[in-house]
């Protein structure tokens, strides 16, 4: 059995697309990995100097995987040789282009309430979006089964064919850390870099701690966004500036797993407090405190309630395997 994923708009290396659910599958089977190109990655800024390089080089090395054969997306993917699954409402409408049914459709994201309430979008874009989304609601239901990242997704799905695994946690390197001498010494925020999630809270708080190391890495898509980091930094005398439009996620997790804090600054609107986020689950599993707001999300305090003083076996990916295996080989059964 062969299975192809289509990453459409996601890099091949995608953390949920690559990490989890690829390497998951090549246990047993061999798998295809259509997505973009990595793009490069940089660092600014004066902790440049505390970087090891050979650790450096290491952790942006494109990672290969046994029975994972990964092509790069420059335009559209060829009808897929093997059982697809798609990740994106791009996928989904291409495949009914070429006459391919979806085995699986690993839902991510709730996209519906993205296009509502994300301040990302303009008012037109926020309407073109949802016309589209509306006109794919045939297709919504034509994958014969479905994975979701988190429960709070349910709605997207017929429930009766839907399987739910939590976007949880993986290790996949335990490199010495990217800056020995900051070992457990700097803050970090990781992730999106955008209003929404918080940007300029984070860097509210680290200006207010000038003499705390900051380190900032994550998926950075807009031009002005960099151009107020790059201000706003300018006023801060210890930071690391990890650049790019997607940075590698082993690059992500060696900074977590040597930081002494994460920054998670969610922004409560209503398309994020039912969700529980990779970030969460990250830190949980490496025990790294985590700064949130607090009294925001019912969700988010309970996850940490719990998890925050000890590991779990639930915040690992290898824990749901046997529902994914379940989605995989009968994707018409509805989960017990």
């Amino acid at each position: 059995m062969r299975f192809v994923i289509w990453l459409m708009r996601d890099v091949a290396y995608h953390p949920r697309g690559y990490y989890r659910l690829a390497r998951t599958l090549a246990q047993r089977y061999e798998v295809e990995v259509w997505g973009r190109p990595m793009p490069p990655s940089a660092l600014e800024g004066p902790l440049r100097s505390e970087v090891e390089p050979s650790i450096w080089q290491a952790l942006c090395e494109v990672p290969k995987t046994p029975n994972i054969t990964v092509h790069y997306l420059h335009f559209l993917p060829p009808r897929p040789q093997g059982r697809l699954i798609v990740c994106d409402p791009l996928g989904l409408a291409y495949a009914a282009l070429l006459g391919v049914r979806p085995h699986l459709w690993d839902v991510w994201e709730p996209y519906a309430a993205n296009y509502t309430w994300d301040p990302i979008y303009t008012p037109f874009q926020r309407w073109v979006r949802r016309l589209l989304w509306a006109g794919l609601a045939p297709l919504r239901r034509w994958p014969r089964a479905f994975t979701l990242a988190e429960y709070a997704y349910a709605g997207l799905t017929p429930p009766e064919r839907s399987f739910f695994l939590p976007n949880a946690f993986v290790p996949v390197e335990d490199l010495p850390p990217l800056l020995p001498s900051l070992r457990g010494a700097y803050a970090l925020y990781t992730g999106n870099i955008a209003p929404a999630w918080g940007l300029r809270e984070v860097l509210q708080e680290a200006l207010a701690r000038p003499h705390e190391p900051f380190v900032l890495a994550g998926s950075l898509k807009s031009q002005a966004i960099a151009q107020f980091i790059a201000e706003a930094l300018q006023a801060h005398p210890r930071w690391l500036w990890v650049r790019s439009r997607f940075v590698p996620y082993p690059v992500i997790q060696n900074l977590q797993r040597y930081a002494s804090y994460l920054y998670a600054p969610y922004t409560p609107l209503p398309h994020l407090v039912g969700r529980l986020f990779g970030k969460f689950y990250e830190a949980a599993a490496l025990n790294l405190p985590i700064v949130y707001p607090k009294k925001q999300s019912l969700i988010w305090d309970a996850f940490w309630a719990r998890y925050q003083r000890h590991h779990s076996p639930q915040l690992y990916w290898s824990y749901y395997q046997a529902e994914l295996w379940k989605a995989l080989c009968q994707p018409s059964t509805p989960q017990g």
